[in-house]
């Protein structure tokens, strides 16, 4: 039994999403945790979870803890990564990260006591990560800070299609995505939910360009994963894909990639993939738009807003984890956007 924890404290680790499923629907807080189709809410659903086991290659744990008043699921995977992937700084250590296992702008676990999963998190060997909490919380001896920002469109009232929001936008804003509709005037669009088109390339291309790098999903996940795909083609060819999931009224923007060969300037092209991501939300009466995390300026030039993130790191070792809490300021990912009054007043 961990330390700090009473006699009623349980806990379940997996490797595989379908048994510590079948361990929790046993669970003290089952009802809590599924919905009515006994599965847990997206992006936890058992096949995502099952098909990130595979198209993730990063070894992947799943734990389920419990006490009389308190759960939570969670989900880690292993990394070699730069600790201070945000900052100047290098630092290369394997790390047990607690996020979702594709780079969603979701935290990575489903819990009713943050602070209490945190305590647990602590007593886990080695360096652990967690990110994308959407407040900040004390937890003694827990390095925190900052990470990358989410993004988020609320469409406002009386939008209810491309035309009506291309008007409600402020002359320069409307201007720069027009100049990017008028450069993109040969694109040719392409919706799919099946793997008839192979976009993988696409986003290796853009992976590789990333700054921040965590996990590199392979071809099965773009097969198999359950969402819309907007292709862009330039002579039959696709040059950008977008892939999008709805979930109840919000639509998630999940992942994208684009050709980056050395001639080609894509500026134009992601305000283009923005501004059909943007028309499919309208299309789908869908009135929130989660963006994801990076391109933030050109995200909130769009009408997005960003919605502060956090990580939390510690390390079992004394001595490193005294670093982790000194240093923080070269963990955390350090952003200043001017100010964007994208629609008209």
């Amino acid at each position: 039994m961990k330390k700090r924890f009473d006699e009623s404290f349980k806990e379940y680790i997996n490797e595989n999403p379908a048994e510590i499923f079948e361990q929790m629907k046993n669970a003290r807080f089952a009802g809590a945790l599924f919905d009515k189709d006994n599965d847990l809410p997206f992006p936890f659903t058992l096949s995502m979870l099952t098909l990130l086991k595979t198209a993730n290659p990063l070894k992947q744990k799943f734990y389920y803890i419990e006490d009389d008043s308190n759960y939570a699921f969670f989900t880690v995977y292993e990394n070699r990564m730069n600790l201070f992937t945000y900052g100047k700084a290098e630092w290369f250590m394997n790390i047990q990260t607690v996020a979702f296992p594709c780079s969603l702008s979701n935290s990575g676990f489903i819990t009713n006591n943050v602070k209490w999963m945190l305590t647990y998190i602590k007593t886990i060997k080695g360096c652990k990560l967690v990110l994308n909490l959407d407040e900040k919380t004390d937890i003694k001896g827990m390095s925190f800070g900052e990470t990358l920002p989410s993004c988020e469109l609320k469409i406002p009232e009386g939008i209810n299609d491309i035309k009506t929001y291309m008007d409600a936008l402020r002359s320069p804003y409307r201007r720069r995505i027009n100049i990017a509709v008028k450069n993109c005037s040969d694109i040719e669009i392409l919706r799919i939910s099946d793997d008839s088109v192979d976009i993988h390339p696409l986003y290796l291309q853009t992976y590789d360009k990333s700054e921040y790098k965590l996990e590199c999903l392979n071809k099965e996940f773009f097969d198999k994963t359950d969402g819309e795909k907007i292709i862009f083609l330039r002579d039959k060819k696709p040059v950008g894909f977008v892939l999008l999931k709805e979930n109840g009224s919000e639509l998630v923007f999940m992942l994208c990639g684009m050709d980056y060969t050395p001639d080609k300037d894509n500026a134009d092209l992601y305000f283009y993939m923005l501004l059909k991501i943007v028309e499919y939300a309208l299309e789908k009466n869908l009135r929130v738009i989660d963006f994801g995390q990076t391109s933030e300026k050109t995200k909130l030039k769009f009408g997005a807003i960003l919605k502060k993130k956090y990580f939390y790191a510690h390390h079992s070792d004394p001595f490193l984890n005294l670093f982790a809490m000194v240093g923080k300021h070269m963990l955390e990912y350090k952003y200043d956007f001017p100010e964007f009054h994208v629609f008209k007043e």
